[in-house]
C-alpha cells in the first residue's frame, strides 16, 4: 500500500523495546532504483522497513456461486540495527522485527477474524530469506497453535501463503499465481507520498493472481478458488510529520482492468496528497494524478471495540477511464484490532457496482482513524 502504511505500529513496536534505531543508516526511498528479480521479491535490509501484503476473494470449489470469502495477509520487515547487513555476532542477535496481520471475512456468516505475530527475526521464532531461499519471510505461529505463517515464491512465480491460528479459528493455505505482469507504480517505482517527494517508497504490485487452496472454516477444510492482489513496499522514509494517515484502494475490475488509488490525509484529515495507477486488461498501466479521480465516502460506521468511525461505501470516479462507481464494504466490521502494537485500522473487502450491477471486487485500506491510534514517537 502506502509509503508509511503501518509504519507506526512497528513505531510502537520499537519505542516499547526500549528506543528507535537512527534512521540515517539506512537507504531512503528514491526514484531512479535498478528493480531486480527475484532479488527485489526478498528483503532489502538497506532500507529500514518493508512489507509484503496480500489481500483477495475466494469461493468454495464446491459451490462456485456462494458470496466470497475474503483475506488478508501481510509481513513485515523493520530494520533495528544501525548497521544494516553486518553479519557478524550471535544468530540470536536481532537486527530484524517480524510482524504480521492476517484476516479472515465470511459475509454471510457475518464474522471477521483477525490474528497477528510479533516476533524478533532470530531463529526458531522468525526471519526472511535471501534470494537464494523459496521462504520471502516467516514466522512461529501464534501460541496454542503449530507451525509457522509463511510467504514463499515458487521458482515458476507462485507465492504460496501459509496462515494458522487455532484460537482465533483463522487458517488458509493458499498458492498466488500472477496473471499480469508486475505494475510500478509512480516514477518507475518510486511512490511519492508528500508534494516534494521527501517521503516515498519502492512500490509494485502484482495486481491479479490467479489463486487456488484451502481455507478451514468452522474447523473444517474447504477447496476455495478465486482471485488476489500482492502489494510490496520498501522504504526509510516514512509519512511527513504533518500527515495523519491514509486510504488506499485496490480494484478488480471484471473488464480486465485494475485500478490502485491512495489519498494520504493531513493532520485536518484533508487530502494532503493523492495519486494512482490504473492498469488496463493487457498489463499495460498508467499513474493517475490526483485531479484524474475522486474518492468520496458515504455511509460510515463506528466500532464497537475502539469508538472510531470509518466509511463503508463510497463512490469513485474516474471520467478518462469511463468509470463511475458505487463501492460497498461487503461487511461492515471489517476492523483489525493489534493487541501487540496498539492500533486499529479498517482493512476491508468492498465490491463495486455500475447502475446497480456489480463489477469488479477489490479491498480498501483506511489508518489514523479514531484517537489511540498513534505511536507515543515521532508525532
Amino acid at each position: 500500500m502506502t509509503a508509511g502504511r503501518k509504519a507506526w505500529w512497528i513505531a510502537v513496536t520499537i519505542w516499547l523495546l526500549g528506543g528507535a534505531p537512527v534512521l540515517a543508516q539506512w537507504h531512503p526511498a528514491a526514484p531512479g532504483h535498478r528493480w531486480a528479480f527475484p532479488r527485489d521479491h526478498h528483503m532489502r535490509p538497506d532500507y529500514k522497513t518493508e512489507w509484503w501484503y496480500v489481500t483477495g476473494h475466494l469461493v468454495p470449489d464446491a459451490d462456485p456461486t456462494a458470496e466470497p470469502l475474503a483475506f488478508q495477509q501481510t509481513f513485515f520487515r523493520n530494520g533495528l540495527t544501525a548497521t544494516p547487513g553486518d553479519t557478524s555476532g550471535s544468530a540470536w542477535t536481532a537486527r530484524d522485527l517480524v510482524m504480521a496481520h492476517a484476516s479472515l471475512t465470511d459475509p454471510v456468516a457475518n464474522r471477521h477474524l483477525f490474528s497477528e505475530i510479533l516476533w524478533r527475526a532470530v531463529p526458531q521464532l522468525g526471519g526472511f530469506g535471501t534470494p537464494q531461499d523459496s521462504v520471502l519471510a516467516w514466522g512461529r505461529a501464534p501460541a496454542g497453535t503449530p507451525g509457522r505463517w509463511s510467504i514463499s515464491l515458487r521458482r515458476d512465480g507462485t507465492f504460496v501463503l501459509v496462515t494458522r491460528d487455532d484460537r482465533q479459528g483463522l487458517r488458509y493455505n493458499l498458492d498466488c499465481r500472477p496473471e499480469k505482469p508486475l505494475v510500478f507504480h509512480g516514477d518507475g517505482g518510486f511512490s511519492p507520498k508528500n508534494a516534494d517527494g521527501t517521503a516515498g517508497s519502492l512500490y509494485y504490485s502484482a495486481t491479479r493472481l490467479s489463486v487456488r487452496g484451502t481455507v478451514w472454516r468452522e474447523g473444517r477444510p474447504e477447496a476455495v478458488s478465486g482471485r488476489a492482489w500482492l502489494d510490496r513496499e520498501i522504504f526509510t522514509n516514512s509519512l511527513a510529520a504533518d500527515q495523519s494517515g491514509w486510504d488506499w484502494l485496490s480494484l478488480q475490475l471484471e473488464d480486465g482492468r485494475d485500478l490502485m488509488v491512495y489519498r494520504v490525509r493531513g493532520t485536518g484529515s484533508t487530502a494532503d496528497f493523492a495519486l494512482g495507477t490504473l492498469i488496463a486488461a493487457d498489463g499495460q498501466w498508467r499513474s493517475l494524478p490526483a485531479a484524474a479521480w475522486s474518492w468520496d465516502p458515504g455511509r460510515t460506521w463506528t466500532s464497537p471495540v475502539t469508538g472510531a468511525t470509518y466509511p463503508v461505501t463510497w463512490r469513485l470516479r474516474v471520467p478518462e477511464a469511463d468509470l463511475d462507481l458505487e463501492l460497498r464494504a461487503i461487511h461492515d466490521e471489517q476492523e483489525n484490532v493489534s493487541v501487540r502494537s496498539a492500533v486499529h485500522y479498517w482493512e476491508g473487502a468492498v465490491a463495486a457496482y455500475c447502475q446497480g450491477r456489480e463489477v469488479g471486487r477489490g479491498f480498501v485500506e483506511l489508518t489514523g482513524y479514531g484517537t489511540g491510534n498513534r505511536p507515543p514517537v515521532g508525532r
